[in-house]
């Protein structure tokens, strides 16, 4: 099955960058070789939401320019609002 390479950003925490596993594209190998990125999971490419994921985004975005690039940002909660 497709999956998507997710790297997080050495600068940022928050910031992270998609690839797919089948892309062998100059844009996914920039990705991969990054000195400014550490691989961090896979996600599958099966359409499903994941938290902080939309893999229909990534795929619309990856097919316009190699990769997408997203931020996700997490806040504690203590109860219920």
């Amino acid at each position: 099955m497709e999956e998507f390479e997710i790297f997080q950003s050495l600068r940022n925490s928050t910031h992270y960058v998609a690839v797919l596993t089948s892309d062998s594209s100059e844009n996914a190998q920039g990705v991969r070789d990054s000195q400014n990125l550490v691989p961090l999971t896979r996600i599958p490419a099966d359409g499903h939401l994941h938290l902080g994921f939309d893999p229909q985004l990534a795929t619309a975005a990856i097919a316009d320019h190699g990769f997408y690039a997203f931020a996700v940002t997490v806040e504690p909660r203590d109860g219920i609002d």
